[in-house]
């Protein structure tokens, strides 16, 4: 972790101590656009070993991670705010760049749950539970699976799971979809307060408790 934290001073303060100032700087020029569009961020790219984000909170996000197995890292640095962030986990699935996006926004006095990726995963998170018709004919489990959610529902021949795809989930109706035959057919969840309401196809269920 040190070493990782020397290599980004290196650049903040354009030391020269392996290679020179202007070859730090030419490294981290914009050289080809990543196929990623509608990017929270603002425009990404490639220099040279490091990825780049052209609007994060406001300023110029310089990255890498990678992974060898079970072993991954994230590096990040901001030049005009001269702040980086290192994450080194012994483990795989959430991103460690999500980590050390969360740990950077603090380091420039923001709150980091107004982060994008953050508060759409709270907003799919809350959705997640037990869901049940009247007198329990019915009975979904809607988990979170990355950007979108599982609907499964059991019943005694068995169960049966598809996706459900995000809409536009920032309102308090929060609208989902699957495709069937090239069509959308819509999953709509409304909340209000503490209750949320589920409408799928022609069915109207209610959470009624937290996944075990």
């Amino acid at each position: 972790m040190l070493d990782l934290a020397k290599y980004a001073s290196m650049y903040l303060k354009q030391s020269e101590i392996i290679v020179k100032a202007s070859s730090l700087t030419e490294m981290v020029q914009p050289r080809v656009k990543t196929p990623v569009v509608n990017n929270q961020f603002g425009e990404e790219s490639y220099g040279y070993g490091w990825g780049m984000k052209s609007d994060f909170l406001g300023h110029k996000l310089i990255s890498h991670g990678g992974s060898v197995s079970v072993a991954t890292a994230y590096l990040a640095f901001i030049p005009d705010e001269n702040v980086a962030a290192a994450v080194l986990i012994n483990g795989s699935g959430y991103g460690t760049g999500l980590f050390g996006m969360y740990g950077l926004a603090m380091l420039l006095g923001q709150d980091p749950e107004s982060l994008p990726y953050v508060r759409r995963e709270r907003q799919l998170m809350e959705l997640e539970g037990v869901y049940q018709t009247y007198k329990n004919t019915m009975r979904f489990e809607i988990r979170r699976a990355g950007d979108l959610l599982t609907l499964t529902e059991k019943d005694k021949f068995g169960s049966n799971s598809i996706t459900l795809i995000p809409e536009s989930i920032e309102q308090d109706t929060r609208r989902f979809y699957v495709l069937n035959n090239g069509s959308k057919v819509y999953s709509d969840f409304h909340l209000d307060g503490n209750s949320i309401q589920l409408i799928h196809e022609r069915y109207l269920l209610r959470k009624t408790g937290n996944l075990s």
